[in-house]
């Protein structure tokens, strides 16, 4: 799949297609990004007839990934007519945050068996990141950052240009566990600030 997207003043392209691995594992946490990656390699194998085996894997994060996680996979497989999956629960939630989704890589592919890994990390711009540090991401064999270019609003404009931007009401953005976003904390801010760059409503 090779697909522009993005702000009319910064078009990017992404370039995705399954590996030769046939295990693959996704980072699924319930956020704009991931969810997209786990729609593009369902709908990849769909349309492509392939027979790799994806699962979804989440790790119980503070923001309540747990629960956003969940139905979020539900509503893809329904929406792509796929049997009914799972996403299994991974890492050590009390390590810091950076650790936190590396502890989780290690745990899918040992406790699965999955051959490669995929996380949906994007560029974040400085000013999102309010005293944050930036998660090192380093691409391998085994774990794939494919998004990793894109920066958010490239990412909600995929959404609209493959028509499956109903699934953003289910997607959460917040750091907090609750179900409307605050709109004050870093993930809530790039959210806004990717809808506003495409000239559409956040709502």
């Amino acid at each position: 799949m090779i697909i522009d997207c993005g702000p009319a003043h910064d078009i990017r392209t992404l370039n995705l297609e399954l590996p030769q691995a046939n295990r693959i594992g996704v980072m699924v946490s319930g956020g704009i990004d991931s969810t997209l990656l786990y729609y593009l390699l369902q709908y990849l194998k769909k349309t492509e007839k392939t027979d790799h085996f994806i699962r979804p894997f989440t790790v119980p994060r503070k923001e309540g990934s747990i629960y956003f996680a969940k139905p979020i996979v539900n509503y893809i497989h329904e929406l792509l007519d796929l049997p009914p999956s799972y996403t299994t629960l991974v890492g050590n939630n009390t390590l810091e945050e950076p650790k936190q989704v590396e502890s989780g890589v290690i745990k899918a592919i040992a406790f699965a068996k999955i051959e490669v890994i995929y996380i949906g990390a994007i560029y974040i711009r400085p000013e999102h990141l309010i005293g944050l540090e930036r998660p090192v991401t380093i691409e391998t064999d085994v774990v794939k950052f494919p998004m990793l270019h894109l920066e958010k609003s490239h990412v909600i404009d995929l959404y609209y240009k493959l028509g499956i931007e109903n699934i953003l009401q289910y997607t959460h953005s917040c750091i907090k566990n609750q179900q409307v976003h605050c709109g004050t904390c870093h993930g809530c801010i790039e959210r806004i600030w990717g809808f506003n760059e495409l000239n559409i409503s956040s709502n």
